[in-house]
């Protein structure tokens, strides 16, 4: 990887190598004296898929499972009523 330094002008503008040059970029924020930006990857928006359409079905033991636990939750832990009084308290 190489490193290169640039300035920006008076209004924070900075001129990229001529390899960005009509291109989607992503400036991430890395420390607070350090930015990375690098070329983004274009999809067109009728090739992303529907999530559900990766989505594996639930077999019918684990849809029943699922429907047992939703309508007759088990009793919270010990360790889950300390968790909630935690995000409580930090929560206001």
């Amino acid at each position: 990887m190489r490193g290169e330094t640039r300035t920006t002008d008076a209004k924070g503008r900075l001129v990229l190598l001529k390899g960005f040059a009509n291109a989607i970029v992503i400036i991430e924020q890395v420390s607070e004296t350090e930015l990375r930006v690098r070329r983004a990857k274009v999809v067109a928006e009728d090739e992303l898929g529907f999530a559900e359409k990766f989505a594996a079905p639930l077999s019918d033991r684990d849809r029943d499972d699922f429907l047992s636990l939703i309508s007759n939750p088990p009793a919270p832990t010990a360790a889950l009523k300390k968790a909630a009084s935690r995000h409580k308290a930090r929560r206001g």
